[in-house]
């Protein structure tokens, strides 16, 4: 009986007994060296230390440290409806769900522990291969050429020479929009409310997404528009009449602002950054722009072949090639740093964040370099070109030909999962929080979307 009694008293206090005594600040201190792990277990010891560690002060510095707090500040991104088990390909479903057995009465997860559990789930998932395959979105008549999201909808353009808008979250075309002249839609771009299409009759379209009402349309080009960039106010358009044009949106009728010229042949790829742009060539340069000021700011050369991509910051640039190299460059002097070798075939895509880049290639590996020029790792499970990359703080998703989806772990080089239910080729990737979005190469066109959060 005694034994109960004291139970009962311990239950009352305002921190656990093992530290009574200290002052709740150095207490909440020393919670806060604490991995989520170690909170865990903590909070299963009693009640009152479920309380202590139930506190958002703890769990908002461990989202902070592992840039989870959008997920915490725009909880909307984490509560999508479920689509009806019927309708999916799989009843494998990646659903969250935190159950507390009704015999037991303890309050409700702190705001911020509950977002760590539920980032917690949705990066599992990612590695897991938990996921469902959602109904695939048709419609298209020709391939699908281009492909873009806001997070609310899917804007996808295609040689039929239609503009289609998809909700994401019913998977309903809101919009099928026919573009004049019956011209192939190479380039889409989605700000919020905004769709810029790049056309090959070398116009841009200005539509409103959700009224599919044409709000401009930008004339200059004297080729196929092929290669956009939107920043919600200023558009990049790159032609097949080799220059780079810069529009200003801020009047609805878009306003030419600059016409650049610099390049000898087409260009393969535009890139932006803030105020500039990069553009690569047939003519194996890559040529940096002041699209504010409407200058060329550098001319990069040493690619042997066509320019094939890159991505570029402040600080750095790292670029591909059909010349089967990578290379990383000063954004700030031009010069090139370093080149990296080993590919034995065209780089088709590099992606690089704070740690690693990889780049992706037609002799069907992934490697993975550190900024030193270093090869860590060479993944070598894909069939044929690697088109497409991702890569974020904790996975790297690589795309390629015969239906190959892979997440890998970066930092070990280890598969993570294989996407087998992959139901189309592939040539376009668009990688969200939460969902996986490819475009096939095939005709008709199709669209196919995984979920990895439910």
């Amino acid at each position: 009986m005694s034994e109960v009694a004291d139970s009962t008293s311990d239950e009352r206090i305002s921190w656990p007994a093992l530290i009574k005594g200290l002052p709740n600040e150095v207490f909440e201190k020393v919670l806060s060296y604490l991995s989520a792990s170690d909170l865990g277990h903590a909070s299963m010891v009693s009640h009152s230390w479920r309380d202590a560690t139930n506190v958002d002060a703890l769990w908002i510095h461990l989202c902070l440290v592992n840039n989870w707090m959008k997920f915490g500040l725009n909880t909307h991104i984490l509560s999508e409806p479920d689509i009806p088990l019927d309708k999916a390909v799989s009843h494998h479903s990646p659903s969250f769900t935190y159950k507390v057995p009704k015999s037991i009465s303890l309050p409700s997860p702190c705001k911020w522990k509950m977002t760590y559990m539920r980032c917690l789930h949705l990066m599992r998932n990612w590695q897991h291969g938990r996921y469902v395959v959602e109904p695939i979105l048709r419609g298209h008549k020709e391939k699908v050429l281009a492909l873009d999201s806001n997070d609310t909808v899917i804007v996808s353009g295609g040689a039929d020479s239609r503009l289609r808008i998809w909700d994401i979250e019913s998977r309903l075309c809101l919009h099928d929009i026919q573009v004049p002249n019956n011209d192939a839609i190479n380039a889409v771009k989605i700000i919020e409310d905004t769709v810029v299409a790049g056309c090959s009759d070398g116009s841009i379209k200005v539509y409103n997404a959700y009224t599919a009402s044409l709000v401009a349309t930008l004339w200059s080009h004297i080729g196929s528009v092929d290669h956009i960039a939107f920043d919600g106010r200023t558009v990049t358009s790159c032609s097949a009449d080799k220059t780079l044009k810069v529009w200003d949106l801020c009047q609805s009728i878009g306003k030419l602002k600059y016409t650049l010229h610099g390049h000898t042949d087409e260009i393969e790829f535009l890139s932006t950054h803030k105020d500039l742009a990069v553009t690569g060539s047939w003519d194996r340069l890559l040529i940096m722009w002041d699209i504010s000021k409407g200058v060329l700011v550098c001319t990069l050369s040493g690619h042997t072949e066509v320019v094939t991509c890159c991505q570029f910051d402040n600080y750095q640039l790292v670029s591909g090639s059909a010349d089967g190299t990578v290379r990383i460059w000063s954004t700030n002097s031009g010069k090139c740093k370093r080149t990296l070798t080993g590919h034995l075939g065209e780089v088709y895509c590099v992606v690089y964040n704070e740690s690693v880049i990889a780049s992706g290639s037609s002799d069907s590996t992934v490697k993975i370099w550190d900024f030193s020029g270093k090869c860590i790792h060479t993944l070598g499970e894909h069939l044929g070109v690697v088109r497409c990359l991702y890569i974020d703080d904790y996975k790297l998703i690589s795309g390629g030909d015969a239906k190959k989806l892979m997440v890998w772990n970066y930092k070990t080089g280890e598969l993570f999962n294989i996407i087998h239910r992959q139901p189309t080729l592939l040539h376009l990737m668009l990688v969200t929080d939460t969902k996986l979005v490819t475009a096939s190469p095939e005709r008709p066109g199709t669209i196919t979307m995984l979920s990895y959060w439910k």
